[in-house]
């Protein structure tokens, strides 16, 4: 018999002792009242549907979790790459993975906030391809079918129904405080990643416009006329009399090319960021 996932949630059915044993029906008798065997109980067609979707349901969610978990410990690991872009990207993406990690937990354990936790990140998946982390040829498509298939598999609606409060009354005084209690922790951590990956996003803007900028750079070009590319609206050029620094005014960090020159043409070109 399968195993109950949450006892006290008797609204589904694989959580309750559903069936026949099956020594107590003859199989002449169990195809009389049109029953078959599932995980060595007898069981109706309509039965066996639902015990099947449920089961199913509950596997993937727990699946869904463990992927979470491998998703934040690979950020970690990655922090030293992470790391190369400032403080505060790698505050940022620490706390992403936090986040993560509190998510995949929480559908392992099919705790009902896991499952806004868990579809902001999985939201997120479909963001992070803009940073220079996840950017690769690689990492964007895997994330974005991360993201597709964990919203699936959480949203479905046999997985919202399992994340959800159970169908029975509650009493007033624990359904009012647990829901409030709930909502709030919900919406401060779904505002805290939607913050967090705009932010991420942003100053992964501000890097890949550097870094644009230095590719343009090539020794030889003079410099006035490789200037003239860069609008006043977009990017701030500081001068200097042997290099000109130019800082993107898009997207968060300090974030600049740094152009030397002879006076004339461009010697060289390094992106870099100011902590």
């Amino acid at each position: 018999m399968l195993k109950k996932y949450q006892p006290g949630r008797t609204d589904l059915l694989i959580n309750t002792d559903w069936g026949i044993a099956r020594d107590e029906l003859t199989k002449e008798e169990a195809q009389s009242r049109n029953m078959r065997l599932f995980h060595g109980r007898w069981v109706t067609a309509a039965e066996k549907k639902r015990l099947k979707d449920e089961h199913h349901a509950y596997r993937s969610i727990r699946i869904m979790g463990a992927l979470l978990i491998l998703f934040a410990l690979y950020i970690i690991i990655q922090i030293g790459s992470i790391s190369r872009g400032g403080i505060l990207f790698t505050f940022l993406a620490v706390i992403y993975a936090l986040v993560a990690l509190l998510g995949g937990i929480g559908l392992v354990q099919y705790k009902r906030v896991a499952r806004i936790i868990a579809a902001a990140v999985f939201l997120s998946c479909f963001v992070l391809p803009l940073t220079q982390l996840f950017g690769d040829e690689k990492g964007a498509p895997f994330l974005i079918v991360m993201g597709v298939i964990g919203l699936y598999y959480i949203l479905r609606r046999t997985a919202r129904k399992i994340l959800s409060p159970p169908a029975g009354p509650i009493p007033d005084g624990k359904k009012s405080k647990r829901s409030v209690f709930g909502k709030g922790i919900s919406l401060i951590i779904l505002l805290a990643v939607f913050f967090a990956g705009y932010a991420v996003y942003e100053m992964s803007r501000a890097e890949r416009m550097a870094e644009d900028a230095c590719k343009l750079a090539t020794p030889g070009t003079p410099l006035e006329d490789f200037l003239l590319k860069f609008s006043e609206m977009d990017y701030r050029i500081i001068r200097n009399a042997e290099y000109v620094v130019i800082v993107p005014k898009k997207g968060m960090g300090r974030n600049h090319c740094t152009i030397t020159h002879d006076g004339l043409k461009i010697t060289g070109a390094k992106a870099g960021y100011a902590d």
